[in-house]
């Protein structure tokens, strides 16, 4: 090789070692699984971020509506069920007679026992949507970030790819002008260059639709979004379904709603229970003083409200059959959810062990061999598209294990355990 390759050799060296200098703060994954035990302190850029959006959330603001509305209709069903009722009469003619009278229906079969449990449920169901609805929210918002984290670095890494490339045309392009490279060469470096030009375009407008969803999904127009957390708990290598499941706030008011159709029954066969009305009245008819007492018992001979307790029976069973299927559903989500997180972190566990060093040392021989004139330009480039390549997996899986993540906190009821933002949501016994 003469002095003026050498010299060339070594200017290409220098143009790709500083871009891939620039890539470095990009070339290790910014996750790592935690060792069984440790416990993730709570984020509270994290807390913060996700309660400004629970605060302009139209679903959540609906949901704490449902809660206001059904705590006013429990202190309604505290009042008495029945009213009492004011008589006047009067009668003129040869004698005049007037009369006052009051009567009062008496809840005899207890119907306000009922409505009053209802109304509880009632209010119990709608925290419990509350929950569901806040947790679904933010595992929304937190893949959507979680997407908009990875894009950037898919941007960042594409424009480090184009750079690289840039550099790579025009010092073999000057190898060209001096005649120690073919045409080939100078036309291959062009196509890689105009690749990674499509890749960077295609990257940024990944980003804008991932940044789109995100601006949905919260409501904010933000220039910095938070970052998530650089370690992770691992998946449970056991879990205790049951009792997740009986902590999910969905299947709480999917099951309450069937505690609410049983008090259905109860209310249907209360109408077909007599509530008698008393009343008394007073007066003169003449000169004379009147005083009468007046009971009154409906009697159900057209109507004894049989159909409707059916009627109820039947939506009852309907309730409960929902139930066992969306806890059955519940279930496999939960299995599902689990394989998966456990499978993307081991993925980025074997990557963090092995796939880095390989990566890093990858990246040098390939510096060390094209100093040394042992690689071509084609073959340099066949070598440098892999190492971005891998790097670019790396970033998706990353962003895969935090979806799974999600996912699992999702299908376990844990969202706000993990953001630190736990509240008090114990299960409903039947």
């Amino acid at each position: 090789m003469s002095l003026r390759s050498y010299l060339l050799a070594g200017l290409l060296l220098c143009h790709a070692s500083g871009a891939w200098a620039a890539m470095a703060p990009y070339a290790q994954p910014q996750l790592q699984i935690k060792a069984v035990g440790e416990k993730q302190p709570a984020d509270l850029q994290l807390q913060h971020f996700i309660q400004e959006v629970w605060e302009k959330s139209p679903s959540v603001q609906a949901a704490q509506a449902g809660i206001d509305a059904a705590q006013a209709r429990a202190r309604g069903a505290g009042q008495a069920l029945y009213n009492p009722s004011l008589e006047l009469e009067a009668e003129r003619s040869d004698i005049n007679t007037t009369t006052v009278g009051i009567s009062q229906t008496i809840d005899w079969s207890g119907k306000q026992d009922v409505v009053s449990q209802s109304a509880l449920i009632d209010v119990q169901a709608a925290t419990a949507n509350l929950t569901s609805v806040r947790q679904q929210v933010a595992v929304s918002t937190l893949a959507a970030l979680a997407d908009v984290l990875a894009a950037q670095a898919q941007r960042d890494l594409a424009l480090m790819r184009s750079q690289l490339m840039k550099r790579f045309v025009d010092t073999v392009s000057q190898r060209f002008d001096a005649g120690d490279t073919s045409s080939l060469d100078k036309a291959l470096a062009q196509v890689a260059y105009s690749e990674a030009l499509i890749q960077q375009a295609t990257s940024e407008g990944v980003l804008a639709e991932a940044r789109a969803v995100l601006l949905v999904e919260t409501g904010i127009n933000a220039n910095v979004w938070p970052k998530l957390p650089q370690t992770l708990e691992p998946p449970p290598e056991r879990y205790m379904a049951g009792e997740l499941l009986n902590r999910l706030p969905e299947l709480q008011v999917q099951q309450l709603q069937w505690q609410q159709s049983k008090q259905a029954i109860r209310m249907a066969d209360r109408q077909g229970r007599a509530d008698p009305t008393i009343g008394i009245r007073g007066g003169r008819e003449g000169s004379e003083n009147l005083l009468g007492l007046s009971l009154e018992i409906p009697m159900f001979v057209r109507n004894n409200f049989s159909a409707e307790v059916e009627a109820a029976s039947k939506q009852s069973i309907e309730a409960e059959f929902v139930y066992r299927n969306a806890h059955r559903l519940a279930k496999a989500k939960l299995d599902s959810a689990w394989g998966r997180f456990y499978h993307a972190s081991r993925a980025i566990k074997a990557w963090a062990l092995t796939g880095q060093k390989a990566h890093s040392e990858q990246a040098q021989l390939i510096e060390q061999l094209w100093k040394s004139g042992e690689l071509s330009a084609s073959d340099y480039l066949i070598q440098a598209k892999q190492n971005i390549d891998t790097h670019s997996a790396a970033v998706s899986l990353i962003a895969e294990v935090w979806r799974a993540h999600f996912a699992w906190l999702e299908a376990s009821g844990q969202v706000d355990q993990w953001l630190g933002l736990e509240t008090t949501n114990s299960g409903v016994s039947q």
